[in-house]
């Protein structure tokens, strides 16, 4: 069975960088998104989600990521009130690893990586 979601579309996914599609995320990680942008009333618009290992190591970075898996998303997010609603909404509904940038957030429900962390990028 194909993933779905209710907030999302296929072409959010196809936007983001690197484009990506919907089938490539974990139907888990949208349930919760789902579920957390209903709790935050507002749009999340979303800047990355899955993201290849060739890809990640590209950018330097070690390919460990939860958007290797489709665990992942970053949300944009340019505003300290929407920043708390986009936080409260994610912890709200079990996401248990948050990161904070300046410009987005970070959600991600890897099972495999430590849990009940929140980091920045800044």
């Amino acid at each position: 069975m194909a993933n779905s979601a209710k907030y999302f579309s296929e072409g959010e996914f196809k936007r983001c960088v690197p484009s990506c599609s919907m089938q490539d995320m974990q139907q888990s990680l949208l349930d919760m998104l789902d579920a957390a942008r209903e709790r935050a009333g507002i749009p999340f618009v979303l800047n990355s989600a899955y993201r290849s290992v060739p890809y990640e190591k590209s950018k330097g970075r070690s390919g460990l990521s939860a958007h290797t898996t489709g665990h992942a998303v970053d949300i944009r997010c340019n505003s300290n009130a929407n920043r708390m609603k986009v936080v409260k909404a994610l912890l709200d509904v079990g996401f248990r690893r948050i990161g904070i940038g300046k410009t987005y957030v970070h959600a991600d429900n890897s099972p495999s990586l430590t849990q009940n962390v929140m980091w920045h990028y800044y």
